[in-house]
């Protein structure tokens, strides 16, 4: 079926192949949506709907690459809108949209969009916490159990700790664990080595499951030294941190597939590095949250916590000699410090 158009010409710049010499040159839209290019020596008709124009972007020129190779560039902004809704397209840019929307909808879609991050901020993380807490502790165990053996077969190896000093830390960890609010059986502490790629490190795993590398234990040099971060780890499954942090993970990942599904891989991208910076305050806020709760449980115990910020030091002096560490997702190492040896 023809479709019904009123005739419009479009005046500019036809552009050869790579050059940029140029001649004065129209398209126009004829009666029955046929175009003709006339380069003022030739004419010759272009395929309808051939043209791909460039987003528009105020009122500067577009332009569309001819079947031939051949570049027409135009001013004529309005009338190019009036070829792409012809042929049923539509390129006007998002920056021509927000110019037309005038000073009041302009301002009123800035306060939508904070809105909505704000609000990002702190309703995802709720409704987050939320569903983690329906989550059964099989699951979480599972969940560990799974990440523990991706972790033994990619990064971690059988820990070489001598017997005796492998038993004098156990103690340790189950003096912290009886003064836990976490299930019976749920903590269980592991022995790992490192090596380069974890280095001096512990992980609380979903379920329960915590791991103490080698070259932790050694740069503790003594169990009791080691207790401030047994008591951080066991505090995070105390609080659920890992279960919780994968649900806002989880969430902030749902949000930006719907507001960017059919968008630009560039927008994707953005919005995933967005998500990305929100979980980082995330983490960062639980690892602040361990830190309070780890220093009660060594109190709770009659232990001082000032054995986790002399640790601290030593890990951020092995951190600063370019080493894997503990600290490497952790808030800045003086705050912490200040803040265990202050007592807040």
């Amino acid at each position: 079926m023809q479709r019904s158009t009123e005739p419009c010409t479009l005046r500019g710049r036809l552009f050869r192949p790579n050059a940029a010499s140029y001649r004065a040159a129209s398209i126009t839209l004829q009666p029955g949506g046929s175009l003709l290019l006339d380069d003022g020596e030739t004419t010759r008709d272009l395929p309808p709907g051939s043209l791909r124009w460039s987003s528009r972007m105020g009122e500067t020129a577009r332009r569309a690459t001819l079947p031939d190779g051949f570049v027409f560039e135009t001013d004529d902004n309005d009338h190019v809108d009036t070829l792409e809704r012809t042929f049923g397209r539509r390129s006007v840019g998002l920056w021509h949209r927000l110019e037309n929307l005038g000073a009041p909808l302009l301002a009123l879609a800035v306060l939508g969009v904070l809105g909505f991050f704000i609000g990002l901020r702190w309703t995802v993380p709720w409704f987050a916490d939320a569903a983690s807490r329906l989550v059964p502790q099989a699951v979480e165990a599972r969940l560990g159990g799974a990440a523990m053996d991706t972790l033994d077969s990619v990064a971690l190896h059988p820990s070489e700790l001598p017997a005796k000093k492998q038993r004098a830390i156990l103690a340790v960890f189950d003096e912290l664990s009886s003064h836990a609010d976490t299930k019976s059986g749920t903590l269980k502490l592991a022995f790992r080595r490192g090596d380069k790629l974890v280095g001096a490190n512990a992980i609380a795993l979903l379920g329960g499951q915590i791991i103490v590398t080698d070259e932790l234990a050694d740069l503790a040099q003594t169990p009791d030294a080691l207790a401030g971060v047994l008591a951080h780890e066991i505090a995070h499954v105390e609080l659920r941190h890992g279960i919780r942090r994968l649900a806002r993970v989880a969430g902030l990942s749902a949000v930006v597939m719907l507001m960017t599904g059919d968008l630009s891989s560039m927008t994707h991208d953005m919005g995933v590095l967005g998500a990305g910076l929100f979980d980082l305050g995330y983490s960062r806020g639980f690892e602040r949250d361990a830190d309070a709760r780890g220093a009660a449980l060594m109190r709770q115990a009659n232990r001082d916590p000032e054995t986790l910020a002399v640790l601290l030091e030593k890990l951020s002096e092995r951190s600063a000699s370019g080493g894997p560490s503990w600290l490497s997702s952790h808030p800045r190492t003086e705050e912490r410090v200040q803040w265990i040896r202050e007592g807040r």
